[in-house]
């Protein structure tokens, strides 16, 4: 007996919604099945790789020193964490206390007992904690920074008037320079501290500005280079400033910096730190641990 022709439709058309549907379904979850299965396979593929982040290890101050008959220093702090570079230049005439308690000039101090008693002296006084020290002359500096290549440093308000004419600076105060060549543009100057400190701050911010991509890969080679340098820095720590800096430059890159606050006496042609040093020292270069035994100390008035 033959089915009507609409029943005989209908039939049809459930046997294949009964066949066809959980074919359908069952392609949908292999294809869900297979996007996980992707997913999975690369969160493994991935989960070995280490994720690299700044640590207290990236963040220090370090003592930079222009060696010779007129030492220069200069308070490095990078700190990766918080994506700041700080240059902080430091008078030479900067009146520091000893170890045994008795005062001189961070000149004399460098002088008599070399770059790491200088340190030492100066991180006391301040009540900070410096890291690392690196004393090089002018030729070792230049090979440091060989490789940033020249750059523009507006020293209007930085130098006097007098001192941009002898320069040559009068009419436009922007010089061009490669870092190197600081000393030679400070001769031209003819100034005097804290006029030159001034100028210097000037150079090494520009630097850092203008050449930041550069600094992780020019200064630890430059370092590495260099002969003759007087530095508590072993081949590990020098990585650790590549390292350091490289992190800098990824986050925020940013610069601060000038010439240490204080006082000049002009008297004793000394410059002095007041309990206003102190304080910006704790906040900007990193107050030192209680278990270091550092405190700072201004200098007593007379």
């Amino acid at each position: 007996m033959r089915m009507n022709t609409p029943r005989a439709f209908w039939l049809a058309f459930f046997l294949t919604l009964a066949v066809v549907v959980p074919l359908l379904g069952s392609f949908a979850l292999w294809a869900v099945w297979q996007q996980a299965d992707q997913a999975l396979r690369a969160a493994q593929s991935t989960s070995g790789l280490r994720i690299q982040v700044p640590t207290g290890e990236n963040t220090f101050t370090m003592l930079a020193v222009v060696a010779g008959e007129e030492p220069a220093f200069v308070l490095v702090r990078p700190d990766a964490a918080g994506g700041e570079l700080a240059v902080w230049t430091v008078p030479a005439d900067s009146v520091v206390r000893t170890a045994s308690g008795s005062y001189t000039t961070l000149r004399d101090c460098y002088t008599d007992a070399g770059p790491g008693r200088a340190a030492e002296a100066l991180a006391g006084t301040l009540g900070i904690e410096v890291r690392y020290y690196l004393a090089a002359t002018r030729q070792g500096w230049g090979t440091i920074g060989d490789g940033l290549g020249q750059v523009r440093v507006n020293l209007d308000g930085v130098a006097a008037a007098d001192s941009l004419a002898r320069a040559g600076l009068a009419d436009d105060p922007v010089a061009q320079l490669a870092p190197a060549k600081l000393d030679e543009l400070l001769e031209k100057l003819g100034c005097e501290s804290p006029e030159s400190d001034g100028v210097r701050a000037a150079v090494w911010l520009a630097a850092a500005r203008q050449k930041a991509e550069q600094l992780p890969t020019v200064m630890p080679d430059g370092i590495r280079a260099a002969g003759g340098l007087l530095t508590n820095m072993t081949a590990l720590d020098i990585n650790t400033l590549a390292q350091t800096l490289e992190f800098w430059v990824n986050g925020q890159g940013e610069v601060d910096g000038g010439v240490l606050p204080g006082e000049w006496n002009a008297r004793d042609g000394r410059y002095e730190f007041t309990d206003e040093t102190l304080t910006f020292a704790a906040e900007r270069l990193g107050a030192a641990d209680a278990g270091t035994g550092k405190s700072g100390e201004s200098r007593p008035r007379e």
